[in-house]
């Protein structure tokens, strides 16, 4: 698949590359990400300067000590042939001390790059005070060496090497956490769908790069899903398992509570009595879920500090595409009904993808917007709000605001077939009046977001009013430009 996007991420390690001292970058982030594939690009754009390059693997200790020992060897010039296949150093210390001396030779910055760390410190958890202490008295003083760590396992990556009890804590020179690629990305991978099918396919892979490998293979939405993604044994069937099992102990404790949130159920009893746990249980669950970015809490835009009011969502895109349609069709797939399963999952998607995954793009489109001078005030928090209210209940989809100035952005998402109709911008403004700040005469300025288009009255009266209206085309541009 074509390398796409990850400009910002190239130039950060780019000006690590360039720095004229010695340098320790930090790259994490969860399985499939792109972290090889960003490593991987970046050493062919310095193709000419010497590189090592070794990737960890869940093996002992032994074995590990004895693979980086090797690679050690065949990276140094200073040998005339390559190492006896038993050969190992006494320690790893040993080791990186032989591999400063190596890249001590150089006289050109050299890239040193160890490649999933996290592997390494869960079958040897000193490590990271082994490294510690090497690189303050050997490694931090030679200034063509750049090391870049890399890691999966975002938990362990937090506790051992970034938290500030780690023992490498404050040695980073740079750092990334590498996440999913952006809804923009897709018009450059899939120029040719339409837009609509960029959303689905948005809403299903979350634009974690292999997952949207699977999709260039085949033209058709539901082909892809039959063939490649609700396949027994396919990464899309296995990697939810291995993602939970490698980053945390009761795992099936945390899938019921990420299948409940996926379902539908955002409240905290809710959940607790979905997930089959306590109350007083499920604050443990939903931190760990939050840490790891695959679970968030929401409040409604401009809500009192610790309101009630909270809310909580799956946050990565394919773990809530997974637990809430792949999950119910489990028995199905197994036994071979894999186009049935892709029928009934694409037929139940259109909501989903109205309610999750088109609403979070309209709220992304807001900063873009604002970013690019399209708005006449630039938001200071974007979100959405809900309230009862005297027995009434209302829910705004987008809603930003900017309080010193007492300015709000007031938006509907509709992911219908149909043009929007006229119609749609009275109920908006009386629904709105239930928020406080628009009854004490916030300047609100509305936006309606419709998939298809507009009709020729709602744009006629959008024009006399003011109101701000938003194609899915319109907003592809939007989020691209910035």
């Amino acid at each position: 698949m074509e390398f796409v996007g990850r400009q910002r991420e190239l130039k950060t390690l780019e000006s690590f590359y360039q720095s004229n001292s010695a340098g320790l970058l930090i790259l994490y982030g969860r399985r499939r990400i792109g972290k090889t594939r960003l490593i991987t690009t970046f050493l062919a754009q310095h193709q000419d300067s010497p590189t090592f390059y070794w990737m960890a693997t869940t093996h002992g200790e032994a074995f590990q000590l004895r693979d980086f020992s090797q690679a050690i060897l065949h990276h140094d010039p200073r040998l005339a042939g390559p190492p006896t296949e038993e050969f190992t150093f006494s320690s790893w210390e040993q080791a990186l001390h032989h591999l400063a001396d190596v890249v001590a030779l150089s006289q050109t910055p050299q890239l040193i790059v160890l490649d999933e760390f996290t592997y390494l410190l869960r079958n040897e958890p000193a490590i990271s005070s082994i490294f510690q202490k090497v690189w303050d008295h050997r490694l931090s003083q030679i200034p063509q060496l750049k090391l870049i760590l890399t890691g999966s396992l975002i938990g362990m990556m937090a506790r051992e090497v970034i938290a500030y009890q780690a023992p490498l804590y404050g040695r980073a020179t740079a750092q990334i956490r590498l996440r999913p690629l952006p809804f923009s990305a897709l018009q450059e991978l899939f120029p040719q769908r339409r837009a609509d099918e960029r959303v689905a396919i948005y809403g299903v892979t979350g634009g974690v790069p292999a997952y949207l490998e699977i999709f260039t293979r085949t033209k058709e939405f539901v082909s892809a899903l039959r063939d490649h993604c609700l396949v027994p044994g396919s990464m899309m069937m296995s990697d939810p398992a291995v993602i939970l099992y490698e980053q945390l102990q009761e795992p099936q404790t945390y899938e019921s509570v990420l299948s409940a949130v996926a379902s539908g159920f955002h409240q905290w009893s809710d959940i607790a009595r979905m997930a089959g746990v306590s109350d007083t249980t499920l604050g443990h669950y939903l931190k760990v879920l939050q840490e790891l970015e695959f679970i968030e809490r929401r409040e409604p835009v401009l809500a009192k500090a610790k309101s009630k009011s909270g809310r909580y969502f799956v946050q990565d895109h394919f773990l809530r595409f997974y637990y809430r349609f792949v999950v119910p069709q489990i028995g199905p797939i197994e036994r071979g009904y894999q186009e049935a399963a892709a029928k009934k999952i694409y037929a139940e998607l259109r909501p989903f993808l109205g309610e999750s995954v088109f609403e979070e793009l309209c709220r992304e489109w807001v900063w873009a917007a604002a970013m690019a001078g399209q708005l006449d005030f630039v938001p200071e928090v974007v979100g959405s709000y809900w309230r009862t209210y005297r027995g009434q209940g209302v829910q705004l989809d987008v809603v930003a605001a900017a309080p010193r100035e007492k300015r709000l952005l007031i938006g509907e998402a509709k992911w219908g077939r149909d043009s929007l109709s006229r119609r749609l911008l009275p109920d908006l403004v009386k629904r709105s009046q239930r928020m406080p700040q628009v009854a004490e005469g916030w300047a609100t300025h509305y936006v309606l977001f419709g998939r298809e288009g507009f009709t020729d009255a709602l744009q006629q009266e959008a024009a006399e009013t003011g109101v701000q209206l938003v194609s899915l085309a319109q907003m592809e541009l939007t989020l691209r430009s910035t």
